[in-house]
């Protein structure tokens, strides 16, 4: 399974306005279908309540021309995803958690405690020490190659250079 994968938008997804230097802007995750899609919306269009399947959103802004840009991960952002999908049935989406929840032990915001077995199924078992709090992630297995390729697609879902860190807003 792919998700229907678009980076950040150059223009509104609702009235297709450009947007315009250093103008703040939306961008959505939508599940629809059992899959994630992006849409960016300008200021205008920004209705939260009334959009359907919404998943989670960023506030971001388009950058001053010529002023270099600025990447990095909202961790607040990747652990809100992680959390969500946390009972989801969903074979992509359970494959998706597993690699964020490596991301999260990579990055040092889980602990790693040890294996388990649960229900004949090998699993993780992670600390989230900012809240003391243990999550269990089951290990769908994947190769390196699945991974990665699940790490490059989030990636691309996710890319915002522009985001201002600390605007992450959750439904």
């Amino acid at each position: 399974m792919e998700w229907r994968i678009n980076k950040g938008n150059t223009k509104c997804s609702v009235c297709e306005k450009k947007f315009e230097e250093e103008e703040d802007y939306y961008s959505a995750l939508f599940d629809e279908d059992e899959n994630f899609t992006r849409k960016d919306f300008c200021a205008t269009c920004w209705k939260r309540d009334a959009l359907e399947n919404l998943f989670s959103f960023w506030k971001t802004r388009i950058p001053k021309q010529g002023k270099p840009i600025k990447k990095f991960v909202n961790i607040g952002l990747i652990l809100d995803i992680f959390c969500r999908l946390e009972d989801s049935e969903n074979a992509h989406k359970k494959n998706l958690r597993y690699v964020l929840a490596l991301y999260l032990i990579r990055k040092k915001v889980f602990k790693f405690k040890n294996l388990q077995k649960q229900e004949d199924k090998e699993c993780i078992v992670v600390q989230y020490p900012r809240e003391d709090k243990e999550y269990y992630v089951f290990n769908p297995n994947m190769s390196e190659e699945e991974i990665e390729s699940l790490t490059r697609e989030m990636s691309d879902l996710l890319e915002y250079p522009y985001t201002e860190q600390g605007i992450l807003n959750n439904v």
